[in-house]
């Protein structure tokens, strides 16, 4: 298996997730959209009945009517659909170094768009083409747009409409946002959908600059130097504190070993860039100040000078000796020499750690029966700025290759941060790219749901007219509707956002790091999301509220 194929799955189950609920919200939004033709067409569905058109042949024609559309949106769709997806399926898994043998989908993929494309719109307007066509010639004439019986909160808010000093034109506008409950869920629920995976989303990518922040904290070095071979600490730090700008150095020997249980032989799933699943014991020198204590899950840190007691990490824990507790036996296999020690503490460790496998550099000198060696160096710079840590770090390897150590490599932390990072990326910039389009979708939802509104209430908006109400407050009060809208969703968002941020943090950060991320909430994504929500409403119901305040009175009693 290749090492980055749970993140390569996580990736393109993301991106089916996302858009198989882009298929669903749009499903949704051509439900509601249809839903206000059929509203516009009732006078013309009445006329056609009154000379003789039957509900079975009326239906049929506006069924053809959509799964025309629905033909139509998937033919243009496939093409870009199948490009976008090659290069983005490209780029994703080159990203993770992964060389696919084929980027072409399956035939069944193709079937299930098919499907999905031509069936989902007409099987959603069924209920509103069903209600429409079986309208009576009767029914047809007399519809006004407006339900015969207001709600509860309609109720409300008529009575707060006598309280003197409230603005009758925003208690209208919260009013008319009401009136039917059930396009105020269907324009909520979209809107919110689209903020909650925007939320999550920025939330994730909070988490995990959390977890850089709290390693940049944790880190009080600024070079680290890998040997090719260990060598004695004495030899090693003292050419190295001969090099000027260093302020401290510490040694770490990191030993490739195996884990396993008592009479047990170890199993390591390696890989073969030789880096991924590799186990290695890191040695921790006493009174060191640059391999601060993890976390711990369980049990206790090592003691100074400690023999015969090692600390795993939950990664290691996990891959090698699963349901291993502190206090419990292991061997470690170094170099073929297997070793018993006690594990006193099972650490947790987001980033990776040094090898999974801690152990004082005394007690690892004795069980192995040699002196103290290093192969890793960490030296602290007496100034903290790039270049000072990149001459030191050229320097270093200078001096140590003149002595006869080899080095492998000599690097500013800085470097190893920018290597590190950006496991997450790919997975929060598709859900940013979701939550865009539901977003998207919503807009057009919100703008669709206004129209219809608008057509309901012409009698309304032409007696407005009558009695002296000015274009400006006509156009304020849709406008108005519209914010409510969004406002309404971003209260709706606001559980489920956090709920999904708990959910993701703890699937993906199990996935990537074998521990959940760490919970954070951005609050500029609130803020970033409530002002485009809002500026969306604005966009969306701007050509609602245009043609509500150029209705004329004429106009108004001319519709049926």
């Amino acid at each position: 298996m290749h090492p980055h194929q749970g993140q390569a799955d996580a990736l393109l189950i993301s991106l089916l997730v996302g858009g198989a609920a882009a298929l669903l919200l749009s499903t949704i939004l051509v439900a509601n959209m249809l839903n206000g033709l059929f509203t516009q067409q009732i006078p013309g569905i009445g006329i056609k009945k009154a000379i003789g058109a039957q509900s079975g042949r009326i239906g049929r024609l506006y069924l053809a009517m959509t799964l025309f559309v629905a033909a139509a949106a998937t033919l243009l769709a496939l093409a870009p659909a199948i490009l976008i997806g090659r290069a983005g399926a490209d780029r994703l898994l080159g990203f993770l170094g992964i060389e696919p043998t084929s980027l072409a989908a399956p035939w069944w993929t193709y079937v299930v768009i098919l499907a999905a494309g031509l069936g989902l719109p007409p099987l959603m307007a069924l209920v509103p083409l069903v209600k429409a066509s079986r309208i009576t010639v009767r029914a047809a004439i007399d519809h006004h747009g407006l339900g015969a019986t207001p709600s509860a909160a309609t109720g409300v808010l008529a009575r707060l409409s006598r309280i003197p000093r409230l603005d009758r034109g925003l208690l209208m506008a919260l009013r008319n946002t009401i009136r039917r409950p059930a396009r105020f869920l269907l324009s909520v629920g979209l809107l919110a959908s689209a903020g909650t995976v925007f939320i999550a989303g920025m939330s994730l990518s909070a988490g995990t600059a959390a977890i850089d922040e709290e390693r940049r904290e944790r880190r009080t070095w600024d070079v680290e130097v890998q040997l090719a071979r260990p060598a004695p600490v004495e030899e090693v730090t003292a050419t190295v504190e001969r090099v000027p700008g260093i302020s401290r150095v510490e040694g770490f020997n990191v030993a490739r070993a195996g884990v396993a249980g008592p009479g047990q032989i170890p199993l390591t799933r390696t890989y073969p860039d030789q880096g991924h699943g590799r186990v290695s014991v890191t040695t921790v020198p006493a009174g060191t100040t640059m391999l601060p204590p993890p976390k711990l899950l369980a049990g206790r840190w090592l003691n100074p000078e400690e023999t015969g007691a090692i600390v795993l990490n939950q990664i290691t824990r996990d891959n090698t000796v699963p349901g291993v507790q502190a206090g419990d036996t292991v061997q470690l296999f170094v170099g073929g020499t297997p070793t018993t020690w006690r594990v006193v503490g099972i650490a947790e460790e987001l980033e990776g750690g040094g090898g999974g496998v801690y152990a004082t550099a005394e007690g690892f000198a004795a069980a192995m029966g040699q002196p103290q060696q290093v192969s890793q160096l960490r030296i602290a710079t007496d100034s903290h700025d790039e270049s000072s840590r990149q001459a030191v770090a050229g320097a270093v390897a200078q001096t140590l290759t003149s002595a006869g150590l080899a080095v492998v490599s000599a690097t500013s932390v800085s470097r190893s941060d920018a290597v590190s990072a950006g496991h997450l990326g790919p997975i929060i910039m598709i859900l940013l790219a979701i939550a865009i389009a539901m977003g998207v979708v919503g807009g057009i939802g919100l703008a669709s749901t206004m129209s219809t509104n608008i057509l309901d209430r012409t009698r309304e908006f032409g007696v407005m007219h009558a009695i002296g109400a000015r274009p400006k407050a006509v156009r304020r009060i849709v406008v108005a509707e519209g914010v409510f809208l969004a406002l309404a969703s971003c209260l709706v968002a606001v559980i489920p956002a956090l709920a999904l941020t708990a959910i993701l943090g703890a699937g993906l950060g199990n996935l990537f790091m074998a521990a959940p991320l760490p919970f954070r909430v951005s609050m500029p994504a609130v803020g970033i999301w409530i002002a485009l929500v809002i500026l969306g409403a604005i966009l969306a119901t701007d050509a609602a509220a245009t043609r509500a305040s150029r209705l004329t009175v004429r106009e108004a009693l001319t519709y049926v």
